[in-house]
């Protein structure tokens, strides 16, 4: 209301009347009346905070969700989970890369490794923080060169329906894996990879998360298992890594001096003669498979004796004759050597100086520090040792008495060939290169040993083991 001298009036409101006035006094009591602010005034004004604290929030909330979405915040809760490892935390961040294993078996072997190399977990946190100032403040630094771990942070997608996602995504690393037989299983972390095995290349098996990881190999054959293990760190994608899964366990090949005796295994009848077996197995080489041949004659079944088994060549002999005039000669030619001690000495020596070499040339895996071999068995040892290496065997021993049966010892006639037998007992024992701690075991086998003289010097030609030896007449060294 506008008074009689111009002045505006706001309206009013007589408390004693109870009733709005437009004029500075009551018309009806005539009492000065109370201002009060308009109502439309009020409503402005509740507007117009409301309106400013929507804006103040929406400017508020906008940068807090930029924030939660920026490729800093997510380093922050990389490297936040990596040292606590929360593995639910680092899903959210690390892209998932092997489809045989769960996210988190990944996670954690990454984790492992990273705690195995603090240092290149330091420079990887480091060159995350550089790759996100290059996408925040186009600020790209240079990659340290002794960071091996290849990850990079990448946009996956948008967050909030505004602002650009962030993942950590690693660069894939393979592997080759290589195993000595086909239809060899594949486990990765106690997972299945398939088969492998038989092939020079391997089988390339990946990608994976740089991490720690076990693999493992196995092949069975009847009621045997073989096995192979391995821990591996991949931690660089520039190359493929080479990964030997070889179990231990060997194809082999029977021999026997009869092809037509029957082959047994662990004393279990295979229904095959030797001639028939060819190449068998695999088999285990850590001993725990034992051969053995056995021929029908005229007076009976006889067995060879039984060889276990460690990877090398296995030969069977079945040691039987039917009685001739070679025993009349041997029976004579002990006579001879009675009569003549220095000869009999002679051929003692030439086996012991056998002796001391094979446990040489056995500890070296190398024929050559054999002194006094035919060619044909100097030949035998070459082969033997090639695959002794093949399959990874070693062997640590010494001969501890070497007894000579005197009965047995016989020159023929001619002084070229010469026959003895004698008893070895060594302790030794079969290994893996590098073993440490090996634990030796003394035993005694009965061998026949035959020998020629070639310019006056005895080589040994063959050895074979028998049942058993008669030292009432012996001579131990």
């Amino acid at each position: 209301m506008i008074g009689m001298n111009g002045r505006r009036w706001k309206d009013g409101f007589c408390e004693f009347c109870n009733r709005e006035e437009t004029g500075a006094f009551c018309v009806k009591c005539g009492r000065k009346v109370t201002e009060t602010t308009p109502i439309r005034g009020k409503k402005w004004t509740i507007w117009l905070i409301s309106i400013g604290a929507l804006v103040i929030l929406f400017v508020g909330s906008y940068y807090t969700l930029r924030m939660l979405a920026s490729p800093e915040r997510t380093i922050d809760q990389f490297r936040e989970a990596m040292f606590e490892g929360n593995y639910e935390q680092m899903k959210k961040v690390v892209s998932k890369v092997n489809p045989l294993l769960s996210h988190e078996a990944e996670l954690q072997g990454f984790v492992e490794l990273m705690k195995n190399h603090p240092e290149q977990r330091s420079l990887l946190i480091q060159d995350l923080d550089r790759q996100a100032r290059g996408l925040t403040d186009r600020e790209f630094g240079k990659r340290d060169e002794a960071l091996f771990v290849d990850m990079k942070l990448t946009k996956s997608g948008k967050k909030f329906l505004l602002f650009d996602d962030y993942m950590i995504a690693p660069a894939p690393i393979y592997a080759s894996v290589y195993t000595q037989f086909p239809g060899t299983s594949l486990k990765i972390n106690s997972q299945d990879g398939g088969v492998f095995g038989g092939t020079e290349d391997g089988k390339k098996v990946g990608p994976f998360l740089p991490g720690l990881y076990q693999f493992a190999s196995e092949i069975k054959n009847e009621s045997y298992t073989m096995k192979g293990k391995a821990e591996i760190e991949l931690m660089t994608s520039e190359e493929t890594a080479k990964i030997d899964l070889s179990v231990n366990g060997a194809y082999v090949s029977p021999e026997s001096n009869h092809d037509d005796a029957v082959l047994f295994v662990n004393g279990k009848d295979t229904g095959v003669t030797i001639d028939e077996a060819g190449k068998i197995g695999p088999f285990p080489i850590d001993g725990s498979v034992v051969m053995h041949a056995e021929k029908k004659f005229e007076a009976g079944v006889v067995k060879s004796p039984s060889v276990p088994f460690d990877g090398g060549e296995v030969y069977l002999a079945v040691d039987y004759s039917e009685p001739d005039p070679v025993v009349i000669e041997k029976e004579v030619q002990r006579e001879q050597i009675s009569s003549d001690p220095d000869y009999s000495e002679s051929v003692i020596d030439a086996v012991n100086t056998y002796l001391r070499d094979w446990i040489n040339a056995y500890e070296n895996v190398d024929a050559s520090y054999f002194t006094n071999l035919t060619p044909e068995l100097y030949s035998y040892f070459e082969d033997r040792f090639v695959s002794v290496k093949q399959n990874n065997g070693a062997f640590t021993g010494d001969v501890l008495e070497a007894a000579f049966d005197m009965d047995s010892l016989s020159i023929s006639s001619s002084g070229k060939k010469a026959v003895v037998d004698v008893l070895v007992t060594m302790d030794s024992a079969n290994h893996k290169p590098g073993d440490q701690n090996v634990v030796t075991e003394v035993t005694s086998s009965a061998f026949r040993y035959e020998l020629v003289n070639s310019g006056g010097k005895w080589l040994i030609d063959s050895r074979r083991e028998i049942d058993g030896i008669d030292l009432t007449n012996s001579v131990a060294y």
